[in-house]
């Protein structure tokens, strides 16, 4: 079942702005299935799944190699904090100020991904139609049911 380009790009963006849980491809809060954390391959499933045409497939794709850097320089960081945390001993005089200074970045860097997230999320959705844009609106509602569902089913298990 094809995911919408809302889930994908909140996948690839999440991976790039965690510090622990999805810093790493196919991080413990997904399976990382085929294409987790590739840009790439998420932007053809988001093409396909709102019937992108040519023009329109080169404009996203290069809004999105234009937001690279940041991606990057976001993903790098929260990587670095990940190590950090990993690392951390509490028996080091400096473990609460490390600790406090990772917190403090990692809500840096939540906050420098919501900005990004939005600009991406703006400049992709100026892109599609009016009728692509209900296709994709449709698809997140139909998405985000599935992830309550889900998550009542897990909650009802006692997971």
């Amino acid at each position: 079942m094809k995911s919408t380009a809302a889930l994908l790009m909140a996948l690839v963006l999440t991976a790039a702005f965690s510090a622990s849980a999805w810093s790493k491809p196919g991080g413990p809060m997904f399976g990382g299935g085929p294409g987790f954390g590739n840009p790439e391959y998420m932007l053809e499933h988001m093409a396909d799944y709102l019937d992108l045409d040519d023009a329109q497939r080169q404009t996203v794709s290069n809004i999105i190699e234009a937001h690279k850097p940041e991606i990057q320089a976001l993903r790098e960081q929260a990587r670095s904090n990940r190590e950090t945390l990993e690392s951390l001993d509490q028996a080091d005089p400096a473990y609460e100020t490390t600790l406090n200074n990772v917190a403090l970045s990692n809500g840096e860097l939540a906050t420098q991904g919501t900005l990004l997230t939005t600009r991406l999320k703006t400049e992709i959705s100026a892109v599609l139609t009016d009728e692509q844009r209900e296709k994709l609106e449709r698809g997140k509602e139909r998405m985000k049911r599935r992830f309550e569902d889900r998550f009542e089913r897990r909650q009802a298990q006692g997971q």
